[in-house]
C-alpha cells in the first residue's frame, strides 16, 4: 500500500472515531431527543418575536420588542451576513442534520485538536490521544449542557488558530496561512468575541516567544515572512466577517459593553446609602464583570475534579448523607468563589502530570510560549481574587473591560497545558532525535513527585478545610435556624467527594508514570501500546466526570422542550381581550425580571435578559425599576399591565390604568444640560405632560409648540406585527411635540412624515420624540439599519476573495513543487 494511500485511511478511520465517540455520548438524539440547555432555551424566548415573524413573512428584523422596552437584536436574532463562509460553517456544525447543538459540537473539539497537533508535528495516535484530551475536557462538555453553542464551536477552532501561526512559523506558509485565517474566520463568525480575545492573547505570546528565538538564532527571515502571511489572514478574516464587526462594534458602544455616560448612581439619587459618584467609563464596571472570578485554591480542580464540590447542583448517590437525610439526589456542594456553577473546569489528571512532564521534556520555544499563556489564563481566571494584576488588565489592556466572568480564561490554559502534554508524549517517544534516557526518567520522577505528591498535601491538609464558600451565606439567609444542620450533611458530602476523587486521580497518575516508566527503560518497546493505553485512561478519567454533568438524563422530547405560554401569559391576553389593549408592555415582578427572558416569548416586557441590553436602558433599571420602582417611569414605558406574586406565590396581574400608550403629545419641555441631570429629572416629573431633553445634544431642534387638547395620535396596529416598522396617524391643529413610547437607537431608526425624512430627538432619556406639524399626517418609524446592508456586500466581495486566494496559493504550491521534482530528476539523469 502506499504511504500516501495508508496515511489517508488512517486519518479516515479517526475521523471515523471521532464521529463514533460523539455519537455514542450524544446518542439520546437518534432516538429524537434533544439536551435541556437552559441558554437556548432563553435564546428562544428572546428570539421567539424575529423568528415568528420570519416564518411568516421570509423577513429577518433587525429589532425587538420582546425585551428591555425595545433594543437591537444583532446579538440575538438577525439575518445572516452573506459569505461564502456561510456554507462552510453549516457544514462543519452539522446544521443540515440538526446535530449543531449536540454531535457536531463534540466532534468539533476533536477535529480542531487533532488538526491543530498533525500541524505540530505529531503522528496520528498521538493527535488522537490530544484530541480526545481537549475534547472531553469538563468545561466542553458543561458548557454544551448549559445551552453556551456559540462560545464550545468558537472554542473549537483555538487550536487550529495556533496550529496554523506554528505552521507559517515553521516555513510552511502557504498551509499555515490556510489553516490559520479559515479558522480564524469560522471563529469570528461564531461571534464569541470574548473567545477570540483569549485567543489573540495566546497567539501574541507565541509570536513573541518565537520572535525572541529568531532574533537570538540571527535567524529572522522565517520569522517576518510568517508574520505577513498570518498578517494578511488576519485581513482577510476580518474581512469575511466585515458587516458583523462593524454593526455590532457600532452597538456595543451604545451598550453595557460600552460604558456609560453618567457618573451619578442611585444612592447620589435617594440618599439611602453612602453617595459615591464614579467616573463615566467605556466599559463594563469591574464589579460586574469579575463576578464568575476562579479562586485561587479553586484551581486545583484541574487537577481533582470535585476537590471544590463539583457544581452548584451536584449529583450525588443513595450513599450520600444528602439523599439519607433529604431524599434529594442534587446537592448544592459547590464552595467555591464563584456565586454558582454547573460543575469544574477538570482537564485530566493525566494531563497535568504531563503538562508538568513537558516543561522537562519539551525544548524550544514551544516550552516557553505554553507555559506562559497557561500561567496567563490561570491568573487572569482569578480575577477580583488577584485584583493588583487583574485589576491593572481590566483598566489598561485593550477591549478586556467590555468582557466579564474572568474564569472563562481557562479555556485557554486547557488548549495550551493538553499541547504540552501530548509533545511531552511525541518527546518521550522521538526515535530521531531521542532525548537521553537519564533525563526522561529523571523528569518522570520530578512530574510524578509533583503531582502526586501535590495531591498528598492536600489530602493531608484537607483536615483544616472549612469547606464552606460565598453561595453557603446564601443559603443560611433562605434556611434560617435549619441551616447549621443541613450546612454539616453538606460539609460531610463535600469532604467526602474531596477525598474520592484525589484518590482517583493520585491512582490516574500512578498507572500513567508506570505505563511510561516501561517504555522508558525498555520493558515494553512499543510505543503504540503505550499511547492505546494512556488515550484509554484518559477516556476513561474525563468521560466519568463528563457524564456527571451531561448524561442520558439530560435530554428530553422536542414537544417538552417547545416553549409554550404560561398561566400568566393566559391571563394577560384575557386581560387585553377584555379591554381590547394592543400593543402594550409587561413589568413581571413574579420572575428575576431583568434577568429571565421567559416571559418575553409571548408578551412584549420590561424586562427581560441579554448581557448586551442598551446601557441607557440599564440605567433606568438602576435608579427607577430595581430598588426603587418609579410609577412615573413605568408609565412612560407604556406598562399596562403588572404581574406580582400574591400571598399565596401564585402570580397575579395587574392592569395599570394610567400606563401612556404607544405615544402622546405634551406640553412643555423640561431643559438639562448633561446626562446626570437627564437621568436626575426623570425622579420627579409627570411624562404625561413634561418631556425631558438634554439640550447638549439636541440643541439645534425648535421647541416652539403649543398644545392642542382635541388632538389626537394613535399607532396602527399591524398584523403580524413587524418589530422594523412601527406607524402612527395624527391630527392636530397646532404644531405640538409628541412622545413617542419607543426605545431610541439613531443609528438604525429612521423617521418619516408622510413618507418624507424628517429629524427626531431622545426624550425623557431614552425615548423618542417628534415635533408634529398641525394637520393629519402619517407618522413612520423605520428601522432601516443602513449600516449592516452597506457592509454585506463588502463582506462577501471579501470572503470571495480569501477563497480564490487560498485556491491559488494551493495550485502555486502544488504546481512549484511538481517542477523542484520535475528538475531534480533531470540532474539525478
Amino acid at each position: 500500500m502506499k504511504p500516501i494511500l495508508k496515511k489517508s485511511l488512517i486519518h479516515c478511520g479517526i475521523i471515523l472515531f471521532f464521529f463514533l465517540i460523539a455519537a455514542i455520548y450524544m446518542s439520546p438524539v437518534f432516538d429524537g431527543k434533544i439536551i435541556q440547555q437552559g441558554d437556548i432555551l432563553k435564546s428562544q424566548a428572546m428570539s421567539k418575536e424575529q423568528v415568528d415573524f420570519h416564518d411568516k413573512t421570509g423577513e429577518y428584523t433587525s429589532w425587538t420588542s420582546s425585551m428591555f422596552s425595545g433594543m437591537p437584536s444583532y446579538q440575538i436574532y438577525t439575518s445572516p451576513q452573506k459569505t461564502v463562509l456561510n456554507p462552510i460553517r453549516s457544514l462543519l456544525i452539522m446544521r443540515p442534520l440538526g446535530w449543531e447543538r449536540n454531535i457536531a459540537m463534540i466532534f468539533l473539539y476533536l477535529i480542531g485538536f487533532y488538526v491543530c497537533l498533525l500541524a505540530l508535528g505529531c503522528n496520528p495516535w498521538l493527535s488522537l490521544l490530544g484530541a480526545l484530551a481537549f475534547g472531553l475536557g469538563s468545561y466542553n462538555i458543561i458548557i454544551i449542557e448549559a445551552g453556551h453553542v456559540t462560545k464550545g464551536w468558537a472554542m473549537a477552532m483555538m487550536a487550529p488558530i495556533l496550529g496554523g501561526m506554528l505552521l507559517a512559523f515553521r516555513k510552511k506558509y502557504v498551509w499555515g496561512g490556510i489553516l490559520f485565517t479559515l479558522a480564524l474566520a469560522l471563529q469570528i463568525s461564531f461571534n464569541h468575541i470574548q473567545i477570540t480575545f483569549y485567543t489573540m492573547l495566546a497567539g501574541l505570546i507565541l509570536g513573541l516567544v518565537y520572535l525572541i528565538y529568531a532574533i537570538k538564532d540571527k535567524d529572522l527571515k522565517p520569522i517576518l515572512l510568517g508574520g505577513c502571511v498570518l498578517l494578511l489572514g488576519c485581513v482577510f478574516a476580518l474581512g469575511s466577517n466585515a458587516r458583523h464587526l462593524v454593526v455590532n462594534r457600532e452597538y456595543a458602544k451604545a451598550t453595557m459593553r460600552g460604558g456609560s455616560e453618567i457618573t451619578v448612581t442611585p444612592e447620589d439619587l435617594y440618599k439611602d446609602g453612602e453617595a459615591k459618584s464614579i467616573a463615566a467609563s467605556d466599559g463594563l464596571d469591574i464589579d460586574y464583570a469579575y463576578s464568575w472570578s476562579y479562586g485561587k485554591g479553586e484551581t486545583y480542580t484541574l487537577l481533582v475534579p470535585g476537590a471544590y464540590g463539583g457544581g452548584s447542583g451536584e449529583t450525588v448517590g443513595t450513599d450520600s448523607e444528602f439523599y439519607k437525610n433529604f431524599r434529594q439526589k442534587q446537592a448544592p456542594l459547590y464552595w467555591g468563589d464563584q456565586p454558582f456553577t454547573s460543575g469544574p473546569v477538570y482537564f485530566g489528571a493525566i494531563i497535568v502530570f504531563l503538562f508538568v512532564l513537558g516543561l522537562f521534556v519539551v525544548k524550544g520555544p514551544e516550552r516557553w510560549w505554553l507555559l506562559l499563556a497557561t500561567i496567563l489564563a490561570i491568573l487572569m481566571s482569578w480575577g477580583k481574587n488577584l485584583m493588583g494584576f487583574n485589576g491593572f488588565l481590566f483598566e489598561h489592556l485593550p477591549l478586556y473591560n467590555k468582557f466579564r466572568t474572568p474564569s472563562m480564561s481557562l479555556v485557554v490554559a486547557n488548549v495550551t497545558m493538553v499541547i504540552m502534554a501530548v509533545l511531552a508524549l511525541k518527546a518521550v517517544f522521538d526515535k530521531e532525535n531521542p532525548v537521553e534516557k537519564k533525563k526522561l526518567n529523571l523528569g518522570l520522577y520530578i512530574s510524578t513527585g509533583i503531582t502526586a505528591g501535590f495531591i498528598l498535601l492536600m489530602m493531608a491538609l484537607s483536615g483544616g478545610f472549612s469547606f464552606s464558600g460565598a453561595s453557603d451565606a446564601q443559603m443560611a439567609a433562605q434556611y434560617g435556624p435549619q441551616w447549621d444542620a443541613i450546612q454539616d450533611v453538606l460539609v460531610s458530602d463535600r469532604k467526602a467527594l474531596f477525598m474520592s476523587d484525589s484518590w482517583r486521580s493520585l491512582i490516574l497518575i500512578i498507572l500513567s508514570a508506570i505505563a511510561l516508566w516501561l517504555y522508558i527503560n525498555q520493558k515494553i518497546k512499543r510505543s503504540g501500546i503505550i499511547v492505546g493505553v494512556l488515550a484509554c485512561l484518559v477516556l476513561f478519567d474525563l468521560w466519568g466526570v463528563d457524564r456527571r454533568y451531561l448524561n442520558d438524563s439530560n435530554f428530553i422530547t422536542e414537544k417538552k422542550a417547545k416553549l409554550r405560554p404560561s398561566q400568566v401569559d393566559q391571563m394577560l391576553d384575557q386581560y387585553a381581550a377584555q379591554f381590547k389593549d394592543e400593543d402594550y408592555r409587561v413589568f413581571d415582578l413574579s420572575v428575576n425580571t431583568f434577568n429571565d427572558s421567559y416571559p418575553s416569548a409571548f408578551h412584549h416586557q420590561i424586562g427581560g435578559y441579554s448581557a448586551a441590553k442598551l446601557r441607557r436602558y440599564q440605567d433606568i433599571i438602576d435608579f427607577y425599576l430595581s430598588r426603587h420602582i418609579n410609577p412615573n417611569v413605568l408609565n412612560m414605558l407604556n406598562a399596562r399591565y403588572v404581574v406580582v406574586k400574591g400571598q399565596d406565590g401564585q402570580p397575579q396581574v395587574q392592569r395599570n390604568p394610567d400606563a401612556l400608550g404607544n405615544a402622546w403629545f405634551v406640553g412643555e419641555v423640561k431643559k438639562v444640560g448633561n446626562p446626570n441631570e437627564e437621568i436626575f429629572a426623570l425622579n420627579d416629573f409627570d411624562p404625561a405632560t413634561t418631556a425631558i431633553i438634554d439640550t447638549s445634544k439636541f440643541s439645534t431642534f425648535n421647541f416652539q409648540f403649543s398644545i392642542d387638547s382635541g388632538s389626537v395620535i394613535e399607532m396602527v396596529h399591524q398584523k403580524p406585527y413587524n418589530p422594523d416598522y412601527v406607524v402612527y396617524k395624527t391630527k392636530t391643529s397646532k404644531d405640538q411635540l409628541a412622545v413617542f413610547s419607543e426605545v431610541y437607537y439613531a443609528p438604525d431608526w429612521r423617521a418619516y412624515i408622510d413618507g418624507k425624512p424628517v429629524e427626531y430627538l431622545r426624550a425623557d432619556y431614552i425615548l423618542r420624540a417628534m415635533v408634529i406639524p398641525a394637520g393629519e399626517h402619517k407618522i413612520e418609524f423605520k428601522n432601516e439599519a443602513p449600516l449592516m446592508h452597506k457592509w454585506d456586500t463588502i463582506t462577501l466581495l471579501i470572503s470571495i476573495l480569501m477563497l480564490l486566494l487560498m485556491a491559488g496559493s494551493l495550485v502555486w504550491y502544488y504546481r512549484r513543487g511538481e517542477a523542484y521534482n520535475a528538475s531534480a530528476k533531470q540532474k539525478a539523469s
